[in-house]
């Protein structure tokens, strides 16, 4: 009895493993963000997942040393005051998008990094998904200015290039979540 346990168990165990989900199809961009201490690196993240819970996330993450009097906080958490307020201001090439509100939250995959995030639903017209539109354009370029909220903070000012097989992988990625897709 005990060895068709184990063998049931056995068995059971690649469907499990199989059964785990995969990481939301993504594309990372090095970059640089300029701040009051000078320039520093800086990643661009663009995530576009389906299904229950869906989301176009476009994100900027950097190390919280480079910018040591910036508020962080005053974004973090989900009562976060800045997160109200549209601070992120994104250009793409010459193409300048609305203010867009953010919220952020201390990197759990990297020490000493912060991460500021722009989420929407897939199929929805605003920043995040024309900023993703535009990505996918040959050439493109992306600013993200995230501004302090208060007028003694500068504000960090990142810049990506994405190279023409990132541009690739931005389009591709970015699609499903775009408006005007056929979703079933």
């Amino acid at each position: 009895m005990r060895r068709c346990s184990l063998l049931l168990w056995l068995g059971l165990v690649p469907g499990i493993v199989f059964a785990l989900p995969a990481e939301p199809p993504q594309v990372v961009v090095r970059g640089t963000v300029t701040t009051d201490s000078g320039e520093h690196p800086a990643w661009f993240t663009l995530i576009c997942t389906q299904g229950a819970g869906a989301a176009l996330s476009l994100q900027l993450t950097l190390g919280i040393d480079s910018a040591p009097g910036f508020p962080f906080d005053a974004y973090e958490g989900p009562h976060a005051p800045a997160s109200y307020q549209p601070s992120a201001q994104l250009q793409v090439g010459k193409q300048r998008f609305a203010a867009a509100t953010v919220a952020g939250w201390r990197s759990g995959d990297v020490d000493s990094a912060y991460v500021f995030g722009i989420a929407t639903e897939p199929g929805r017209r605003n920043t995040a998904t024309g900023v993703a539109a535009a990505l996918g354009k040959p050439g493109a370029t992306l600013t993200w200015v995230q501004v302090s909220g208060n007028l003694q903070t500068p504000p960090l000012v990142a810049q990506f290039a994405p190279d023409a097989t990132q541009i690739n992988a931005l389009k591709s990625i970015a699609a499903p979540c775009l408006p005007g897709r056929r979703r079933g």
